[in-house]
């Protein structure tokens, strides 16, 4: 239930996986790659009259969003997902494995992203200063991911939700999990046509983009699982955030 009549919002906190692992010139290019990701998001919110939305990355490696409105979280989420692992790594060979171990983690999963959902201090917001239980709930998560050194054996989820609510966590939690399973099988092609889907482009006009025929788009599409991820975004588009069950 809503306390003393307080909007739960959304926040995303996120963090690069094996991002050491990449050279210097990589980091420079998924740097880039990642603000215009923001532009991308930011143009679709804005076309789409969506909610405000504050994205910035930090020590290089570290992605926090702000989100008014929380329906808005995981279309947001899984585009930054599809664009980080859609980013193409530079032919390098290296004879250390652990090195090379780790280059593969990142093709694999890209980024780690996790939504919470709570109540925030929009003054502070205003001043692009994080503070509530909405981005302890995300920032914690993650957190937990990196302290718990999962990435030196294995990982085995990069989408996690957790709000207030132990009822919004018993619907999204297993659906974030299907969803985790979907996009790790992804391929790099597969991860960049979702990606400007998520962002509204249709399958022409992706067609027009990358010169290829619509039924390629289209395919392409169907072996990615877009129909079970645009279901999940509209269910979570739709959800009622603001009351407990």
């Amino acid at each position: 239930m809503k306390k003393n009549n307080i909007m739960k919002r959304a926040t995303l906190s996120a963090d690069i996986v094996a991002s050491s692992s990449l050279s210097t010139r990589e980091l420079d290019h998924l740097t880039q790659r990642i603000y215009n990701l923001f532009e991308k998001i930011q143009n679709y919110q804005d076309d789409n009259n969506k909610g405000k939305l504050k994205m910035r990355l930090t020590a290089g490696d570290l992605v926090e969003c702000f989100l008014f409105d929380p329906n808005d979280a995981l279309r947001v989420a899984l585009a930054l997902k599809a664009g980080i692992k859609s980013f193409p790594l530079d032919d390098f060979f290296n004879h250390d494995p652990t090195t090379e171990k780790y280059r593969k983690l990142f093709e694999m999963y890209g980024i780690r992203i996790a939504i919470g959902i709570g109540d925030m201090d929009l003054e502070l917001a205003d001043k692009n200063i994080l503070k509530g239980e909405a981005i302890t709930l995300s920032g914690r998560l993650i957190s937990e991911q990196k302290t718990s050194n999962k990435e030196r054996v294995t990982i085995k989820n990069t989408l996690f939700f957790r709000s207030e609510s132990e009822y919004q966590n018993r619907i999204f939690q297993p659906i974030f999990s299907l969803l985790d399973t979907i996009f790790t099988k992804m391929t790099r092609k597969q991860s960049e046509i979702v990606l400007w889907k998520l962002v509204g482009y249709s399958e022409q006009d992706i067609a027009h983009e990358f010169g290829v025929s619509q039924s390629s788009v289209n395919q392409h599409s169907k072996n990615a699982g877009w129909t079970s991820i645009e279901e999940a975004v509209f269910l979570f588009s739709i959800f009622d955030f603001q009351h407990d069950k």
